[in-house]
């Protein structure tokens, strides 16, 4: 409850977040997965740092909490684009939809 508060005020007062939960809903809601001329994917990295190419895990939804994010190298994320663009089967897997990337060795992650 807490964090849906803070995010909600960080989305008043960041802008960059605000638009991009405004460009992720209208994706998803209102482009969604059929449309015959729009194809898309939003890739969304936890907590982005510098790093090489690790193991990484995509998830449906948040995998982490504000108080104990994960991290996602940029490294991991333009990896898994690639992947998008270069491998049919990762992208009809992905296609509208918004993957959350997380680094295998992320302290988040390693739990699980």
């Amino acid at each position: 409850m807490i964090e849906r508060a803070v995010l909600w005020m960080f989305r008043g007062l960041v802008p960059p977040a605000r638009d991009n939960q405004d460009a992720s809903d209208f994706l998803y809601g209102e482009i969604g997965k059929t449309d015959q001329f729009v194809r898309w994917v939003a890739v969304r990295p936890d907590t982005l740092v510098e790093g090489n190419i690790t193991d990484y895990a995509l998830h449906e939804g948040l995998v982490s909490s504000l108080a104990k994010p994960g991290q996602s190298s940029m490294a991991n994320v333009a990896h898994f684009m690639c992947e998008l663009v270069t491998e049919p089967k990762v992208w009809d897997e992905w296609e509208g939809r918004l993957p959350v990337i997380v680094d295998a060795d992320s302290k988040q992650h390693a739990k699980g």
